[in-house]
């Protein structure tokens, strides 16, 4: 199967609510890839309102309507205007925030042969943009290891809950600062009258 893999860039789906609509399962996704004519590629979406402007006063029909909100060639040159790819967005407005429409339309509008899409977490460390400003990683280069990003994933769940635990916080009191191939730094954002003897920041081994 060939996947346009994304990099989650916005909030996680949290209710079953925004899952019935759609199953991109991020609010913000973007890559950078080739298509089938090795053009390199820049793309990023978001979910949008899609109204009935048939109405006196327009009335919302979804809150996941297809958004792009940024779609350009990687082609070296600072001019935005030669870059930019232009689309219809009335056209792309009427089709859902879904993996699906997704990749029904970046196969027909960019060259492109993918079966579907798929949103990667934090965990798999992919940054569409590159160290450097107007750099892009490409999604063909990720190293795609399912097995370390889920080890990383259980390691900081089970980290975080150990802090909140001792800190009897409800919610999450820690960020992911860094990942090797073989742990995970994380900080606690918890007050340091909270923290006590705990430390701030914590190397955690990933074993996988």
């Amino acid at each position: 199967m060939k996947i346009l893999y994304f990099e989650g860039a916005g909030w996680d789906f949290y209710s079953e609510e925004q899952t019935a609509f759609s199953d991109v399962g991020n609010f913000r996704i973007r890559t950078a890839f080739k298509n089938l004519d090795g053009t390199k590629i820049y793309i990023e979406l978001t979910n949008g309102a899609r109204h009935d402007t048939t109405k006196e006063k327009p009335v919302v029909l979804t809150q996941f309507a297809l958004y792009i909100s940024h779609l350009s060639k990687i082609d070296g040159t600072d001019d935005e205007n030669k870059r930019c790819i232009k689309h219809d967005w009335k056209a792309v407005r009427l089709l859902n925030y879904t993996k699906e429409d997704i990749t029904r339309w970046i196969n027909e509008n960019l060259n492109c042969d993918f079966d579907t899409i798929s949103v990667l977490d934090s965990f798999y460390g992919y940054h569409a943009h590159g160290d450097k400003h107007g750099t892009y990683n490409l999604m063909e280069d990720i190293d795609l290891n399912h097995a370390r990003a889920v080890a990383r994933k259980e390691a900081y769940n089970k980290i975080d809950e150990e802090y909140r635990t001792k800190l009897r916080e409800k919610y999450s009191v820690t960020n992911l600062l860094e990942m090797d191939d073989a742990s995970i730094t994380i900080r606690c954002h918890a007050s340091d009258q909270k923290l006590k003897e705990l430390p701030r920041v914590q190397r955690v081994p990933v074993l996988y």
